[in-house]
């Protein structure tokens, strides 16, 4: 029997230690992403594409809040409202689509398959997920719901057109909250839901203009270390919670004018309807004033031939001689 030269069987060998060392490699890769989200039921319609978001969202939010997740975050798609209800295991108001515990760092989502609620899946997800980062992000400290609320928004790309108009009716109805009410969000009603959450995503755009990308992390890096929010904010900021609250109010209010609450969908088809009535009206009156004036010129100038039979202009008979 032949023996395998002692070079050759060096090649072979580390050929098959190289393999073993890429195949583990991708177990070691398959079992980390395993391990920071978990999602039930594992054979859902929804549960790839759960997956997916979670990756697309948590790539976003370790980077704007210079974070890794420390923790394995579990998923619950719920096929049902008594589903829904049952896994999130405490008072839930009607108008909530997901939830997410904080302290256990789990999400309970309705599925859109049965249950439709108004925001895409993907929305859900980072949204819910942005509430669990930023609370690890922070140590579990304290932090205003509007913040929360505001960075969920934005996270997750919850806007429209809409939420504009929502703002500019409670700015001219006197409506518009105080940010400090928004601590108490779980126990509005649908439409006080909703303004809360869209003055939410304002405020936090407002904070965020102009900033430099790692400023949330610098001042949750701040809070953490001297366990004081109002110092954190004033020392990254630049300015004192209370007194840039009350600007952003007044700023709100002064930046949403009645061209805007005009195109409130009711208030914009009742002006247009007026519109289109006046420029009947006007049309008409024009008509009127273009038919009178046809009058008055055809008694001057009327339109057959009967004025010739008094002038010919030079070959008017009286000009012959």
């Amino acid at each position: 029997m032949e023996t395998i030269p002692h070079k050759t069987r060096n090649i072979i060998l580390c050929f098959f230690v190289l393999i073993a060392f890429q195949v583990a490699g991708h177990d070691l890769a398959l079992a980390d992403n395993a391990g920071r989200f978990i999602v039930y039921p594992a054979n859902n319609l929804y549960a790839d594409s759960a997956r997916y978001y979670l990756e697309y969202y948590y790539e976003n939010l370790s980077a704007l809040l210079d974070f890794t997740l420390d923790t394995t975050v579990s998923v619950y798609i719920a096929d049902s409202d008594e589903e829904f209800r049952r896994l999130v295991t405490s008072a839930f108001p009607d108008w909530g689509a997901a939830a997410a515990s904080l302290e256990d760092a789990s999400i309970v989502i309705k599925s859109p398959k049965y249950i439709r609620v108004g925001k895409t899946f993907s929305e859900l997800i980072g949204h819910e997920l942005t509430h669990i980062m930023l609370y690890r992000a922070s140590g579990g400290l304290w932090l205003p719901r509007w913040i929360h609320e505001g960075l969920a928004m934005k996270v997750s790309g919850e806007w429209n057109i809409g939420q504009d108009i929502v703002v500019a009716r409670a700015v001219w109805t006197g409506r518009l909250l105080n940010l400090f009410r928004l601590e108490g969000l779980t126990e509005f009603n649908g439409a006080e839901a909703m303004l809360a959450y869209t003055q939410s995503y304002l405020a936090v755009s407002d904070l965020m203009d102009g900033k430099d990308q790692y400023f949330l992390a610098d001042m949750l890096e701040f809070y953490e270390e001297k366990n004081d929010f109002y110092r954190a904010f004033r020392a990254v900021i630049g300015d004192d919670y209370i007194n840039w609250t009350d600007n952003w109010y007044e700023r709100t209010s002064m930046n949403y004018h009645f061209f805007l609450f005009i195109f409130d969908s009711r208030l914009f088809w009742i002006a247009f309807s007026l519109f289109i009535i006046f420029l009947f009206l006007m049309k008409r009156r024009q008509g009127g004033r273009i038919k009178k004036r046809w009058k008055i010129e055809d008694r001057i100038d009327p339109g057959d031939d009967s004025y010739k039979q008094y002038y010919d202009g030079y070959y008017d008979e009286e000009n012959q001689v």
